[in-house]
């Protein structure tokens, strides 16, 4: 079993690009997601299919699941997750929060970069989360776990973080509202909302009167780093 200490694991490598890095890490950290992501299409139907199509199997209720797509494009390399996490080594970094968490990169390199803090990983569909947190149990991860919840229902309480990973998980409407909860949730705080996806940034630029201060810039990455202060809100 490796070791996931190893900072040198999710390193970028000039040679190897991101996403064949990304599976070939998955295998050796002892994921099983391909076989995952297989049976999940076998029971639901797939994100590109029509509604109207011919075809017994429904989508998924709740949100958009991205059934069907390519699992190393589903996840942001892990390449990306540690340059990002990275450039805060400067900052007290106590909780991690990633919405729409999928298989849980973002946990095993918050506690590789953050060994003290404690991540949280919220993921509609429930055999991804538990694929998640049988991996951070392999390796005895503490304070590290992916909770099957959607996070657009009613009883929903976003956990205070000084750290937000978000990305294109759904739809633009579903975005907005999750980009809202961060928003109201963290006026009292700075916080570092790590942004990954058209949708994301665009909603990010009209809804949000936000004020960038030592902005993160990733020249490899496809993360952007925002940096929110308590009097960068216009909610």
């Amino acid at each position: 079993m490796i070791s996931i200490d190893n900072a040198e694991l999710f390193k970028r490598h000039p040679h190897i690009q991101s996403q064949i890095h990304a599976k070939k890490l998955d295998k050796l950290i002892g994921y099983r997601i391909a076989k995952i992501e297989v049976k999940l299409l076998q029971k639901y139907k797939a994100y590109y299919k029509e509604a109207g199509e011919t075809n017994r199997k429904t989508y998924f209720e709740g949100t958009q699941t991205w059934f069907g797509l390519h699992p190393q494009v589903l996840q942001t390399p892990y390449n990306d997750i540690y340059e990002a996490l990275s450039s805060l080594k400067d900052q007290q970094i106590s909780r991690v929060v990633d919405i729409g968490s999928a298989y849980g990169r973002v946990g095993l390199i918050t506690k590789n970069i953050f060994p003290k803090a404690s991540f949280i990983g919220f993921e509609i569909v429930k055999k991804r989360a538990d694929e998640a947190n049988r991996v951070f149990g392999k390796y005895n991860l503490i304070n590290c776990e992916v909770v099957n919840k959607n996070i657009l229902s009613d009883d929903f309480i976003l956990p205070e973080a000084d750290v937000y990973f978000i990305y294109d998980f759904s739809d633009r409407e579903d975005i907005k509202k999750a980009i809202m909860l961060i928003c109201k949730r963290m006026k009292s705080k700075k916080f570092f909302l790590f942004a990954r996806g058209d949708s994301v940034e665009s909603i990010l630029k009209k809804k949000i009167n936000f004020i960038l201060s030592k902005t993160r810039y990733l020249p490899d990455s496809l993360i952007r780093i925002y940096e929110f202060r308590s009097d960068s809100f216009n909610c």
